[in-house]
């Protein structure tokens, strides 16, 4: 797929049926947001889910894969900026959260609106698609990118002691509610 002259996708391809769906970052931020609340019971998620389908689909897990691709941009080989390329690092270490669209929004509005002249609060629709690619091409100087910078360093990987110390009390400062840091973060930080 060629984005220069090919449209986004609106529709996910379930059993040889495209079925049309909901496609406004702001839906799929609240989605991604529903799946992970441990407020709802599995069963509301469910149906919650296919609300984002505007046409009931005939296979409901295949059409959730299909969603997810769509979500995780699969067809683009893309990645969440969150991800790490090495599986095998993967496996090894739990991924951590290095954003929340929740928690992050000033952040995120302000560098949409410093770099792109965008206000994402009051434009009608965005794609998603539009929305990961301007997000993840934020200048290196906004907050929002200078805040994952600086909670996605590994701080058993720096060696001097002084900026080992200085790194962990911005993360300390700036990490996220369900992002702790670790004893052995922790610990690290003043090896």
């Amino acid at each position: 797929m060629n984005l220069f002259y090919e449209d986004y996708p609106t529709a996910v391809c379930v059993g040889g049926k495209d079925i049309p769906i909901i496609t406004d970052f702001r839906e799929i931020i609240k989605l991604t947001d529903m799946l992970r609340t441990k407020d709802l019971a599995y069963e509301e998620k469910m149906y919650l889910l296919q609300q984002y389908f505007q046409e009931p689909p005939e296979d409901f897990e295949k059409a959730v894969d299909a969603l997810s691709d769509f979500v995780t941009m699969k067809e683009l080989g893309r990645q969440d900026i969150s991800d790490d390329d090495n599986c095998e690092e993967k496996e090894q270490k739990p991924q951590k959260d290095v954003y929340s669209f929740e928690i992050d929004y000033p952040f995120i509005f302000s560098a949409f609106l410093q770099d792109y002249g965008i206000n994402i609060r009051t434009i009608p629709y965005m794609h998603w698609w539009e929305f990961r690619m301007l997000f993840s091409g934020l200048s290196e100087g906004t907050e929002i990118k200078q805040r994952i910078m600086y909670r996605s360093v590994d701080l058993s990987e720096i060696k001097d002691k002084e900026e080992r110390k200085r790194i962990a009390k911005i993360q300390q400062a700036i990490r996220l509610p369900d992002a702790e840091l670790t004893d052995y973060d922790i610990g690290n930080a003043f090896m």
